[in-house]
């Protein structure tokens, strides 16, 4: 069996662990969760130091503790777990809180973890969660269902972050707890991927958020410079742009090894020459993955950093605005994407991996594999434009602006293929580099999104909903995900019908015939499904690739193999 094959068969139990729930009666998650471990996007601010200051010549910290160093390429925009959607909000939430369901490093599948098993009622509508009984908060208090119930009302009242994965789905007056340890999310009908969509919903301690609200913010502000959660650290510190800083909850439910890190904290770093240098140095200990081809092969020819590479569930993409002239016309967008060149972006700057074929990555179970992956075609892309209903002229009036990560080589390197294959057209591309912050804020209306962005983005949840619905459905749009601002009817119909189906196979049906449908209006220029690669220092051990986005940087499950860093 090939290794795409058997890649392609472990996604397809990530997927099927939810269906099976549902038509399995009794069927529940009791094994016991090991401990295994965007947009994604790649920024941060420029007024970042090198990372370096606070290490000691041994590689630790400079308290002589364990400490834990992760680059970050970007800002953590956000510390709100009900509020994260992209790779540094998932880091903070991942290592802070705990999520309700997890995911299993070995078999890929949703497995037990502040949930410790459950069942299905009512053919599927109903799901009865029965949860771990030896959980604390970081402040001494347990952690029951009341918790529970309280972070899904809030995550549905806020309507932010993932919260689209059950609006349409949940009342939050049908969130209730029977009792301390039991759960009961009762569904406005049967919704097939649920078991998945959990991995998402992280638990907040009720009584602290609530005594820290202010004018019915849901605590929001509180959270944004203090941690309530039971997760295996403490917030210490935050310099929003710049770094955070936690400390080890000594009392975490799943234990310590003696090796364990007792401080983990993430510098944010946008040069990657910068980010080169501190790995050699031996002052970081992992790096995120949205550097450019060379970074990583620079630092697997050091002696103290390891970067493996696998394939992964990402897509890179450029969504095109939809909504905003010229790319509103489907020609101009055909146009733009038959002049990109996208051997060069795989094999040239992102250096591995394969060409997209639609939004859904050719790993994972559910990939309509009737789609073929473009190819740079100009004469093509001169038909296109001939037919639309914008000249050159016109176009170059209004202005194609072309939006770019600032600070990252790879992104820069992409634009300016982009605008390459641009000119070949006489179309003028104005490429702008922007922070992440930046583009995620201008990302929430379609007036003021740009008409080409750069992004990547990794499976938030282990099913292709991630990368259809969250992409292409109405109530999705105003993320750095949806940036592209293009749906229709049918596509909304199919994909809303996709989350009604509980039975797996008819489900990734679904969500084929919606990536043919969306390919059709080429919302996107579809680029690549990137290998994964960061690089990690030589003495760090237990670190795991998990499927789902910053679920492999999960702090806990990893630990120091040498005397301080390599």
């Amino acid at each position: 069996m090939s290794s795409h094959d058997k890649d392609r068969r472990k996604f397809l139990k990530l997927l099927g662990a939810g269906a099976a729930s549902i038509s399995v009666a009794g069927c529940s998650g009791n094994n016991e969760s090991g401990d295994g471990s965007s947009g994604d996007g790649s920024s941060g601010d420029d007024s970042s130091g090198d990372g370096s200051s606070s290490d000691s010549e041994d590689g630790g910290s400079s308290s002589g503790e364990n400490d834990f160093h992760f680059i970050a390429g970007q800002v953590f925009g956000t510390l709100d777990p009900a509020a994260q959607v992209d790779y540094t909000q998932g880091l903070a939430a991942q290592n802070l809180y705990d999520e309700f369901i997890t995911v299993d490093p070995d078999s890929l599948q949703p497995i037990a973890h502040i949930a410790d098993s459950w069942d299905t009622e009512d053919d599927g509508q109903t799901w009865v969660f029965t949860l771990r009984d030896d959980v604390t908060f970081t402040d001494g208090k347990s952690l029951t269902a009341e918790d529970v119930v309280y972070s899904m009302r809030r995550m549905l009242n806020l309507e932010a972050g993932y919260s689209s994965f059950w609006l349409a789905y949940l009342n939050p007056e049908n969130v209730v707890a029977r009792d301390e340890q039991t759960v009961e999310f009762g569904f406005n009908q049967a919704y097939g991927p649920a078991l998945s969509t959990f991995v998402q919903f992280y638990i907040v301690n009720s009584a602290v958020v609530q005594e820290n609200e202010q004018d019915g913010d849901y605590g929001q502000s509180y959270l944004q410079q203090n941690s309530a959660g039971s997760g295996a650290y403490v917030l210490e510190n935050w310099e929003q742009g710049n770094s955070i800083e936690t400390s080890a909850y000594e009392d975490y439910w799943k234990g310590w090894d003696n090796n364990s890190f007792d401080t983990f904290r993430s510098t944010v770093i946008t040069e990657q020459s910068t980010i080169i240098n501190t790995m050699r140095q031996g002052n970081g200990d992992m790096t995120d993955q949205y550097m450019g081809t060379q970074a990583y092969e620079e630092m697997g020819s050091m002696d103290n950093v390891r970067v493996p590479e696998v394939p992964q569930l990402q897509l890179f993409h450029l969504p095109l605005n939809c909504q905003k002239a010229p790319t509103d016309d489907i020609n101009v967008r055909k146009a733009i994407a038959y002049a990109f060149d996208y051997e060069s972006a795989v094999q040239s700057i992102i250096g591995g991996g394969a060409v997209a074929a639609g939004p859904v990555p050719r790993e994972m179970a559910g990939h309509n594999d009737d789609l073929s992956p473009m190819s740079q075609d100009l004469d093509r892309a001169k038909e296109f434009l001939d037919r639309s209903d914008y000249t050159v002229e016109e176009i170059n009036e209004i202005g194609l602006e072309h939006v770019v990560v600032a600070g990252t080589e790879l992104q820069r390197q992409v634009g300016l293929l982009n605008q390459a294959g641009l000119n070949e057209l006489g179309i003028e591309l104005k490429i702008n580099p922007q922070q992440w912050a930046t583009l995620t804020d201008r990302a929430t209306s379609a007036d003021s999104t740009a008409h080409v962005t750069n992004i990547f983005h990794t499976a938030k949840m282990p099913s292709p909903d991630s990368h259809t619905y969250l992409m292409y459905h109405p109530s999705s749009f105003g993320s750095y995900i949806s940036q592209s601002w293009y749906t229709t009817d049918e596509i909304t119909a199919v994909l809303e019908e996709a989350r009604q189906t509980t039975d797996l196979q008819e489900r990734l049906n679904k969500y084929a015939e919606a990536q043919g449908l969306i390919v059709e209006g080429m919302p996107s220029v579809y680029v690549a499904n990137p290998p994964y690669r960061i690089g990690i220092n030589e003495n760090v051990g237990g670190w795991s690739y998990q499927g789902v986005m910053s679920f492999d940087w999960d702090v806990h499950s990893m630990t120091r193999t040498g005397d301080g860093r390599a």
